[in-house]
């Protein structure tokens, strides 16, 4: 075996395919490839990486447990001295880390110390941030929490999608990799401590999905932009069926309706769906239950005047997060939930998460934890 260092890559989503593709054409492939086996393709951005791997003739394991006797083996088989994680739902323990003589890496796209936790392209929308960072940090410790060797920061514009914040995360890990990868395998590599606020961001379940319609339309907008593609997707139900709107735009020249009240938008039956604030949110792609996308003026059920379903109080409760600092339980921001229209209020949408609120923690225990996930650095992924 040669002096030369080495290091593995670990990712199981589209996200981190990017800068493994680049990194090979630059000719400095990782020594193994570990990923997610096919038992965990429903968590969101997943990929299978063996027609990657197979390309670039790169060892590849597939495991669900990175502290598996099967990696150990994989890490002293091929002499792997540094670990990059690119995406991953549990976190790298220290017993693995420890028998790399370099440790390990990890890329989370959020500015840390501020967001810090799970869901951070979910969150980086909902939370309205105009601007973020893609980190490159040491692994160990707590989650989140090693010190930084780079980030690279990017403007976050008004009307982006998750969709489009994904494929943009993905250049950016691309870059930081490429810029550092021969610094953390000589091991003269910056890093240093991470200062300032520290804030983390809780799991996200598909259920946290749920479109409030009582809320003002650019809430609305909001989370069916944070939970696009590959993400679940934000759902209300109409009659009886799940509803996810996939994408979609708001408008204010078209008024008329209640709060979730059908209203046609336009020829060939374009159709929009009144939010609280008056305004109305155009469907342009959505699914029923679990179907493929469709286009809504192809659906005939819905027709002008019908309402969305109003979920049952019992069903508001169970789903609705912690309160927010100075709120009771019963009210949203300081104000009694509407009777009729009351559907759960998402604690990410809204004034007060711009300040900084945030919502109670999600299990990642939960059956539908997994369900839909987004990379972390620090080895963890989460849902929505």
């Amino acid at each position: 075996m040669s002096d030369r260092r080495r290091y593995c890559y670990v990712s199981g989503l589209s996200l981190g395919v990017p800068a493994l593709e680049e990194l090979c054409a630059q000719g400095r492939p990782p020594d193994l490839v570990v990923s997610y086996p096919a038992e965990l393709a429903h968590r969101s951005g997943y990929l299978d990486y063996e027609a990657v791997t197979r390309r670039h003739d790169l060892p590849h394991l597939r495991a669900a447990d990175i502290d598996s006797e099967e990696v150990h083996e994989a890490l002293t088989k091929h002499g792997i001295d540094l670990m990059v994680v690119a995406g991953w739902s549990e976190r790298i323990g220290e017993d693995v880390l420890s028998r790399l003589s370099l440790g390990g890496v990890g890329l989370h796209p959020a500015p840390l110390p501020v967001g810090r936790g799970r869901a951070p392209i979910p969150w980086t929308i909902l939370r309205g941030m105009r601007s973020s960072a893609v980190t490159l940090l040491h692994l160990g410790g707590e989650p989140g929490s090693g010190d930084i060797v780079d980030q690279a920061w990017f403007d976050v514009a008004s009307d982006l999608t998750a969709t489009r914040l994904y494929e943009r995360v993905g250049q950016l890990q691309t870059e930081l990799l490429v810029r550092h990868l021969e610094g953390l395998l000589e091991g003269t590599a910056p890093r240093r401590p991470q200062t300032g606020h520290v804030s983390v961001w809780p799991g996200r379940r598909p259920s946290d999905g749920r479109l409030d319609l009582t809320a003002a339309g650019s809430d609305v907008d909001r989370m069916v932009r944070a939970l696009a593609d590959p993400y679940p997707g934000a759902f209300a139900m109409f009659g009886g069926a799940r509803i996810t709107l996939c994408a979609g735009r708001l408008t204010d020249r078209i008024r008329g309706g209640a709060p979730g009240q059908v209203v046609a938008a336009g020829r060939n039956r374009q159709w929009g769906v009144t939010c609280g604030d008056g305004t109305v949110f155009v469907p342009e792609a959505l699914r029923v239950d679990e179907g493929v996308k469709a286009e809504p003026a192809s659906l005939a059920m819905f027709r002008p005047g019908a309402f969305f379903d109003v979920p049952s109080a019992p069903l508001v409760e169970a789903t609705r997060g912690v309160p927010l600092p100075g709120q009771t339980v019963g009210t949203v921001n300081g104000s009694a939930l509407p009777s009729t229209h009351a559907v759960e209020r998402s604690t990410s949408l809204g004034p007060a998460s711009e300040r900084g609120a945030v919502p109670g923690p999600r299990s990642s225990s939960e059956p539908d934890a997994a369900a839909d996930t987004a990379m972390t650095g620090d080895g963890r992924t989460d849902g929505q």
